[in-house]
């Protein structure tokens, strides 16, 4: 038994019959902002990059089998970084089925106002960070309306991509810090 749903881009995809998924708790490339500690305003992108046409993909590996359909239901994004705990910054994360930085779809680069193409926007999640000794922890849930997205990986693959977005002001304690994700999420299977 199946039932069909729509996912955020209004494609139909296929879910399996209750008892036939698998849980997914993956950890995704570390995102390293470029080596300054200038402040963020809200609505600035978090980038590795200030140049936008060299930001690279943030990916992570959401799925055991290629093309099946997933669903993300929170992130736990970690930082080395104090300033983003420190000053209760809220933070988007948004999610990918292609790659965001094709077909120069990243209109800013790190700390300028974010501004994304919608090809393969699949949905968005946000927290709010807390202070940790050694850096900062935010738990991310959808914020779109639904309290999971469901979607399918990056066509042939079994990966998504994301990007962040600073949703209030703060600033970096140091150079180059990093930002890790731990996505939790329900693989779906045929």
């Amino acid at each position: 038994m199946t039932m069909q749903v729509r996912d955020a881009s209004n494609n139909i995809i296929t879910i399996p019959k209750p008892g036939t998924t698998r849980f997914i708790v993956a950890t995704g490339t570390a995102l390293t902002r470029p080596a300054n500690t200038t402040a963020y305003s809200a609505g600035d992108s978090v980038s590795d990059n200030a140049t936008a046409g060299s930001v690279t993909a943030n990916s992570i590996t959401v799925a055991d089998v290629a093309d099946q359909p997933v669903t993300v239901e929170a992130v736990t994004l970690t930082t080395n970084d104090t300033g983003p705990g420190a000053a209760g910054a809220t933070f988007e994360l948004h999610l990918f089925d292609s790659n965001p930085t094709a077909n120069s779809g990243v209109g800013a680069g790190d700390n300028a106002a974010y501004t994304q193409k919608r090809a393969g926007w699949v949905g968005v999640l946000s927290g709010t960070f807390r202070a940790m000794s050694d850096g900062s922890v935010a738990r991310l849930v959808p914020s779109s309306g639904d309290n999971r997205i469901i979607t399918t990986p990056v066509s042939g693959a079994m990966t998504l991509n994301w990007q962040l977005v600073a949703v209030t002001g703060w600033t970096p304690s140091a150079n180059s810090t990093t930002f890790t994700l731990t996505l939790e999420a329900e693989q779906g299977r045929a």
